[in-house]
């Protein structure tokens, strides 16, 4: 059976605060995952009609009936009871779980579709340590299967969020959002081939992300004295874009890991960008070059990069892997992270 990450944060989570909200979107495992770790709680979900219909009408009686550590499925889809939630603390143990976004005063940690680190059975490489060691080759234990998640996106988690008359709409705006994955966001740009409105555009973003279908990354918050691109980037966390797959492995990591993974980008009006800038305290930000082939210029811009923000380390993440000449950027393939 695949071993999750996360599973040693929850149940350590779940020791510390008796109360913990597990988040993700659709398929990544969630159910799968608590019901495993979880075998002696009391499972109730709010995708059942006649749970949904008690706890929307009676938020409270429907926790009180039970009598000990618990799990409830899908609370999104009970709104009253999150709004219980967030006024008043659970009297016993519960672990939630929820495909949508929601931001409770609850220990919340993210769960996603499985890493390269997970399938291979093997430690995933940390942000800490990411540019600054080099990985162990992979054991010779065969990788679980391909994880391909059920895409009930449209179907399930977008019908309370868009209007059915909208649904056309947010389909076409679907795709066009999509293939900006690994740009600048433009949202006029959006609006104007969806022939929607400005306003509507920002609403659908909030859809996506409280949906888990995209990591937005915001400028990175220092200049080096260049005048810089202040729109956020999009990339889908289902991409083939290469840049977006290496991104989102990324952030799943860390989210498994329950870091705090500050992952900004970096571009000046010249056009002159680093794909991705990892910002931890107390850190030097770690610049990380993404090409599915490492060229020279890909080298050297990182390397130009360096020198105008001042730090000795970078990384480069390619199809290959392997030092670079001259032994200050790490290079890792995809395959690695």
């Amino acid at each position: 059976m695949l071993h999750r990450h996360l599973s040693v944060l929850l149940h350590r989570s779940a020791h510390s605060h008796g109360t913990v909200l597990v988040l993700g979107p659709r398929g990544a495992g969630k159910t799968t995952l608590l019901r495993r770790d979880f075998p002696g709680h009391t499972y109730a979900s709010m995708d059942d009609a006649a749970d949904r219909v008690r706890a929307r009408q009676n938020p409270g009686g429907f926790l009180a009936k039970f009598r000990g550590p618990s799990i409830v499925d899908d609370l999104h889809r009970a709104p009253e009871l999150v709004s219980l939630l967030a006024e008043h603390p659970v009297p016993h143990p519960v672990v939630f779980a929820s495909s949508r976004r929601l931001r409770l005063q609850i220990a919340t940690l993210e769960l996603h579709p499985p890493t390269a680190a997970e399938r291979q059975r093997r430690p995933a490489l940390s942000l800490e340590m990411l540019g600054r060691f080099v990985p162990a080759k992979p054991m010779a234990t065969p990788a679980y299967p391909q994880w391909n998640p059920p895409r009930g996106f449209l179907a399930h988690d977008v019908r309370d969020l868009v209007s059915v008359h909208d649904m056309d709409r947010f389909e076409r705006f679907l795709e066009v959002a999509r293939a900006q994955s690994g740009g600048v966001m433009d949202q006029q740009a959006m609006a104007d081939e969806c022939n929607i409105s400005h306003r509507t555009v920002a609403r659908w973003i909030e859809v996506l992300d409280d949906c888990f279908q995209i990591l937005r990354l915001a400028p990175a918050d220092f200049d080096a004295g260049r005048r810089l691109i202040r729109r956020p980037k999009i990339h889908f966390l289902d991409s083939n874009v290469f840049e977006s797959r290496v991104i989102t492995a990324i952030y799943r990591n860390a989210k498994h890991a329950g870091e705090e993974a500050d992952l900004r980008f970096w571009r000046d009006s010249n056009g002159f960008e680093i794909p991705l800038v990892i910002q931890q305290a107390g850190m030097l930000p770690m610049p990380v070059s993404i090409a599915e082939a490492a060229t020279p210029r890909e080298v050297t811009r990182l390397r130009r990069w360096m020198e105008l923000a001042g730090v000795a380390q970078g990384t480069m993440i390619s199809d290959r892997e392997g030092p670079l000449r001259g032994g200050a950027i790490q290079r890792y393939s995809i395959a690695q992270l």
